[in-house]
């Protein structure tokens, strides 16, 4: 065994423990000296992935950062006076429970909550700050207004009349109906063009789409 019993009893003589069967000494021995193997381990693979073959305290720093054992403040070790030699010990700082107990408590975490918000309504998404921007539309320069983006209304009494441009956006989905509306009514069939039309009467959600119904049947 390479970690003494001795040691072991007497650090434990040190935080009190006065009496420690033969037992628990040799598996505590044992213990130690099984993580004391890891540490090496660990250390002698750090010094190969670099390169070296000179074990350095960084490899043992490191090791011990990775099991989990090094310490988050440096430890200084004090020189007991007692009948054994070489023997030491940390010196412990003493906490004032009054002055634990008496601190303000730390502000409570705050509760789980849900929000629902619209990801697109009818293809068009909102300028929210919950939806993603797109950085590049934002940096294009928005264009000129007509005086440059309106269009030109002349009529015989009035002259030239300024009206300003509309734009439509129109989800995939009201694309895909009024191209299957369009050309059920184009069809020779009366029971398709029937369903067309009943379609268009008791469908509530294409009131964008009444423009274009409304030239489409002008035009044909």
């Amino acid at each position: 065994m390479l970690f003494p019993k001795q040691t072991v009893k007497n650090i434990s003589e040190s935080v009190g423990i006065s009496k420690l069967s033969d037992d628990v000494t040799d598996a505590l021995a044992n213990d130690v000296e099984y993580r004391i193997q890891q540490i090496i381990e660990e250390a002698i693979k750090f010094m190969q992935h670099s390169k070296r073959t000179k074990l350095t305290v960084n490899d043992i720093n490191q090791a011990l950062r990775v099991r989990n054992f090094e310490a988050n403040h440096e430890i200084k070790y004090h020189k007991a006076v007692s009948g054994y030699e070489n023997l030491y010990y940390i010196n412990e700082e003493e906490l004032d429970l009054d002055a634990i107990i008496n601190q303000p408590l730390p502000e409570a975490p705050l509760d789980t909550t849900y929000t629902a918000h619209w990801l697109a309504i009818e293809g068009v998404q909102p300028r929210i700050k919950q939806n993603p921007i797109d950085e590049a539309k934002e940096a294009e320069p928005e264009p000129k207004q007509r005086r440059d983006g309106e269009k030109l209304k002349v009529t015989k009494d009035k002259g030239a009349e300024v009206v300003p441009l509309v734009k439509h956006a129109l989800s995939k989905e009201l694309q895909l109906y009024y191209d299957c509306v369009t050309s059920a009514l184009a069809s020779d069939d009366p029971v398709v063009r029937a369903t067309a039309l009943e379609s268009l009467s008791i469908d509530a959600g294409i009131h964008q789409l009444v423009p274009y119904f409304v030239q489409y049947i002008a035009d044909k």
